[in-house]
């Protein structure tokens, strides 16, 4: 794995003590050469064919990944491939995150164990550990400190690959430009520079979604035409309803994967169908009123959950309401030779929205799996100062004037922000 997988791999870890991430694992001929690729919104089977590629042995399996305290338990739901777990025991280690590692299959009973004990009886070999027993370990831990900035590049860098390559492999004559320019915001990604990343995504989005005709096409097959009209809106509602966290998640992560995957490979036909099949039951999952995980957790915490969720929808909302006020401003100045510098100016606006991160949804997660007590309070104070330094940002210049005051068109950015912090404080506070 590059030097870039590594780094990225270390924040997917991190990201696995919030909820179950996706994992495809290629073993090597050596521990230390082990293939481990984890995403937020990809289904297994589709991070196992990418480990494979990259791999160098033809042993591989999939499934989901979580951690609790100082423990890696990796759900497969491919092939069971023996010795696994001692195997990713000295991979883990050379990558420098000591953990005890369980091997489990889909009902969550224990197959394999590292053995090793320095780190505690934390799970008995042969036994699945009790979830509160989990949830209080987990709970004992500090919180895990990321860059606020890091879960928004992974979900951007996830959007946004699959659209980069169809670029590229259209043949535009931006191609080369368009994939050197997102080589580069890796490689800034990798280095932990998640602003320059995050500013290089913004000016290669507007390239890679323009309208068919300016990218080449395959006017022969009318149905492409169909599936870039279908694709934007469907990823949307996916992403909304990936937010939920909903109980068949695989499936319609298996599904979404597979219609992209048809797509790109020029299988407008199929990728259409699949499209049609899975709009229901995205639909269902993005206006279910619980997730999937609201659903099992006790009910003293269901508002601190509903509060991450609306926190989720208030800055998607503001994204949106921001990228309306860059349109409005580009489609006002562009073509004039003295307000050109605006309209260049206006589309990074989205990038003044990178302080509203997703620290607070992170933090409302822990406490939703942090029992009743000094734990919870302590993260409920956190939450509470990441909450202000929300607020404090909204009493700048720029957001105050930016929903009514823009001169270009009315929006309701900062109005979204301050209605939701509003309703999180009280919740917080009680």
């Amino acid at each position: 794995m590059s030097d870039q997988d590594l780094a990225e791999l270390d924040k997917m870890i991190a990201k696995a003590r919030q909820k179950p991430l996706a994992y495809g694992l290629c073993l090597g001929k050596k521990p230390e050469d082990n293939v481990l690729y984890l995403d937020l919104k990809k289904a297994p089977e589709v991070m196992m064919r990418k480990a494979k590629a990259d791999g160098e042995t033809g042993k591989v399996t999939c499934g989901e990944a979580e951690v609790k305290g100082k423990i890696l338990t990796l759900t497969v739901m491919g092939k069971t491939l023996p010795g696994l777990a001692k195997n990713m025991k000295a991979f883990m280690s050379k990558q420098g995150m000591k953990m005890k590692i369980i091997i489990a299959d889909p009902d969550g009973n224990v197959l394999e164990s590292d053995g090793d004990e320095d780190l505690g009886d934390e799970v008995g070999v042969g036994e699945a550990a009790p979830a509160d027993e989990i949830a209080e370990q987990d709970a004992a831990e500090e919180p895990v400190a990321d860059d606020p900035m890091a879960g928004q590049w992974a979900k951007v860098s996830a959007a946004l690959t699959p659209l980069v390559d169809r670029f590229v492999a259209a043949g535009s004559d931006k191609a080369a430009p368009v994939s050197a320019a997102w080589q580069k915001a890796h490689d800034a990604a990798a280095k932990g520079d998640y602003k320059s990343a995050l500013a290089a995504a913004a000016k290669i989005k507007p390239l890679v979604t323009a309208a068919p005709a300016q990218q080449a096409s395959t006017p022969d097959d009318p149905n492409k035409a169909k599936w870039d009209a279908v694709q934007g809106p469907l990823e949307g509602l996916y992403t909304s309803a990936m937010d939920k966290n909903p109980e068949n998640r695989t499936k319609l992560q298996a599904a979404w994967a597979m219609a992209l995957e048809k797509a790109e490979a020029g299988d407008y036909t199929t990728a259409l169908t699949i499209a049609g099949k899975l709009k229901p039951l995205l639909d269902a999952a993005a206006s279910a009123e619980q997730s999937g995980q609201e659903a099992e957790i006790p009910a003293d915490v269901v508002p601190f959950q509903k509060s991450r969720v609306l926190w989720i929808d208030s800055r998607k909302k503001m994204f949106e309401e921001m990228k309306k006020l860059e349109n409005a401003i580009i489609a006002t100045c562009k073509g004039d030779p003295e307000l050109e510098p605006i309209a260049a100016e206006a589309s990074d606006l989205t990038g003044r929205l990178t302080v509203f991160d997703e620290t607070l949804q992170d933090m409302l997660d822990q406490i939703t799996n942090t029992p009743s007590g000094p734990n919870r309070e302590g993260l409920k104070k956190q939450a509470l100062g990441t909450l202000k330094s929300y607020a404090a940002a909204l009493n700048e210049p720029f957001f105050k004037d930016v929903d009514g005051n823009n001169g270009f068109v009315n929006v309701s950015v900062a109005s979204t922000a301050r209605a939701s912090l509003a309703s999180i404080a009280k919740v917080l506070a009680a």
